[in-house]
Formats: C-alpha cells, sequence, structure tokens
C-alpha cells in the first residue's frame, strides 16, 4: 500500500511540533497561575490597606508580561533537571502569602521590596525579548546592569524576595525564599553552561567575575 508524502511528517518536525505545543501549555498555564496569586495580594491590599506584598505581586505581574513576550529559541535545554529546577525556581515564589509582621521588620521589609522591583525594571528594559525560564541561548546581554553582575535579574528577584519574607514574616515564607534561592543557583548554572556552548560567554564571564553580588558571590 502506497503512503501519501503528505501524510509522513519527519521525526524533527514532530518533535519541535510537541515541543511548541508544550510551550503555550505552559504559557497558559502560568498566566492562570500568576493571575489567581496577583488577585490574593491586591485583594489583601485592598481589604487591608497594607502594601507591604504589593510591590511583591507587581514584579510578579511583569516578569510574566516578559515571560509570555520572549523571544522563542531552538537552543533551549532539554533536560529534565533544568526544567525541574527552572519551575520551582522561578515560580515557587508564586506560593508566598500575606503574613504581615508590623513594626520596623515590615518597613525594611516594604523598602526592600520597592528596591528590588525597581532594578527588575532595569533588568527587564536591558534584556528585552532575551527572558526565560528554561536555559537557553536567546541573545546574550552584556550591557547595563549585566556590566556589573551576570545575573542582575535574579539579584533584583532575590531583593524582593526577601523584603517580602521580612514584610510578611513566616516560617513558611521563609522556607520557600530558602528553597528558591537553592534552586535559582542551580538555575542560574544551567544556564551558563548552555550559554558557554553556544556563545561567547566565556569571555564574558572572564569580565564579569561575579553571578548576583560583586565581591561576594
Amino acid at each position: 500500500m502506497a503512503i501519501s508524502a503528505t501524510n509522513v511528517v519527519a521525526p524533527g518536525a514532530a518533535r519541535e511540533r510537541w515541543r511548541r505545543r508544550w510551550s503555550y501549555v505552559q504559557d497558559a498555564s502560568l498566566v492562570c497561575v500568576s493571575a489567581a496569586f496577583f488577585y490574593a495580594h491586591a485583594t489583601h491590599a485592598v481589604e487591608t490597606g497594607s502594601v507591604t506584598n504589593l510591590f511583591f505581586a507587581v514584579e510578579q505581574a511583569l516578569l510574566v508580561g516578559v515571560f509570555l513576550t520572549r523571544r522563542r529559541t531552538d537552543t533551549t535545554s532539554t533536560r529534565p533537571w533544568d526544567w525541574f529546577v527552572a519551575t520551582v525556581g522561578g515560580w515557587l515564589a508564586l506560593a508566598m502569602r500575606p503574613h504581615e509582621s508590623g513594626g520596623v521588620l515590615e518597613m525594611y521589609g516594604t523598602t526592600l521590596q520597592v528596591l528590588g522591583l525597581s532594578c527588575v525594571i532595569v533588568g527587564f528594559a536591558t534584556i528585552g525579548k532575551s527572558f526565560g525560564v528554561v536555559a537557553a541561548n536567546r541573545g546574550l546581554k552584556v550591557g547595563g546592569p549585566y556590566r556589573f553582575v551576570r545575573h542582575p535579574i535574579y539579584m533584583s528577584h532575590s531583593i524582593t524576595l526577601i523584603g517580602f519574607t521580612l514584610a510578611n514574616l513566616w516560617w513558611y515564607n521563609a522556607a520557600i525564599l530558602i528553597t528558591v534561592t537553592i534552586f535559582q543557583v542551580f538555575r542560574m548554572r544551567a544556564e551558563e553552561r548552555v550559554l558557554a556552548a553556544t556563545s561567547d560567554y566565556d569571555s564574558y564571564r572572564a569580565r564579569v567575575r561575579w553571578r548576583l553580588l560583586p565581591g561576594v558571590y
């Protein structure tokens, strides 16, 4: 029996089709989860008049917006571990919940969130459509804050998370902060491995020594 050429799909094309479908499912799921997260925090701010968590919610909303408009790429890592650490490191923070500390901790925490959000905006303006979640090469950025540290958006996000945890001090939020921090380190290393294999990342890494904080890490 003859098989029509139009019914034959190359294995590579089939894999690409399913990869794109999975990417769209991931995008839709993220929008739903993030919308619920933002609604919960915004509602809390309206009902209580507290802004201790509002800046964190705004940062996450911006993160989702940049993620959805990112540049698609064919160099995304296919390692399951890279996808796992990207998911935990990137989105577990959405599980954090309001729990006002009160007093000076709340003031310091809110201040850190504003600082972190400001740095995130600068980082997003620099990276543009090259932002992603799973380790990939969407274009190497070396200007702006990337002249000082190799992962300025992770640094900014960490500042916001620490601020949120201080302003909403609770063992639950602290546990999520620690977990996210550990997985973000794995995530950074995965990204650097992919970039080193697909770009001139080694030269950039030689010029910019520190990942997050000059003189520390």
